[in-house]
């Protein structure tokens, strides 16, 4: 699953238009205090999203340590899909469940906007992690973070 989505990141329509997300962090302090599951549920869609668009562009990077990035994101992505299937099936009516199709359905999009916005800042910039994807990153490691010390206690 991970290369399909890797492989649909880089087609030639990721690369027109403009990403329509507001930053990870917005969203947040929007919610205030009213975080829910479909709230949370959302924000791991946005960071497998993220993590899979990520790991498409670093997997193959020559650049040194690239491997070892790739393979950190790929963990943090396994992670934020099982947060994200425990979220889905605790909003989802057992009946009505079907993981797979509803994460491909909603990621999907989400990581063609970060890849719309990580064209956009090579074109600018030459370097494809930009502001908004490193914070986004940023919120993101700290869900990744926070799951992990819940699982410690």
């Amino acid at each position: 699953m991970k290369k399909l989505l890797a492989l649909l990141l880089l087609s030639p329509l990721a690369f027109a238009e403009k990403n329509e997300m507001i930053p990870l962090q917005d969203y947040a302090e929007n919610l205030g205090d009213n975080v829910g599951d479909s709230n949370m549920l959302y924000v791991t869609y946005r960071c497998a999203g993220l993590y899979g668009m990520m790991y498409g562009l670093m997997q193959n990077a020559p650049q040194e340590g690239a491997k070892e990035t790739a393979k950190n994101l790929d963990e943090a992505n396994t992670t934020i899909i099982r947060i994200s299937e425990l979220l889905y099936n605790k909003l989802t009516p057992e009946e009505d469940r079907d993981f797979t199709d509803n994460l491909t359905r909603s990621v999907l999009p989400m990581a063609d906007n970060y890849q719309k916005e990580a064209n956009a800042s090579w074109t600018n910039t030459g370097n494809y992690f930009n502001d908004f994807i490193m914070n986004d990153a940023e919120m993101c490691r700290r869900v990744v973070e926070g799951w992990n010390q819940g699982l410690a206690k």
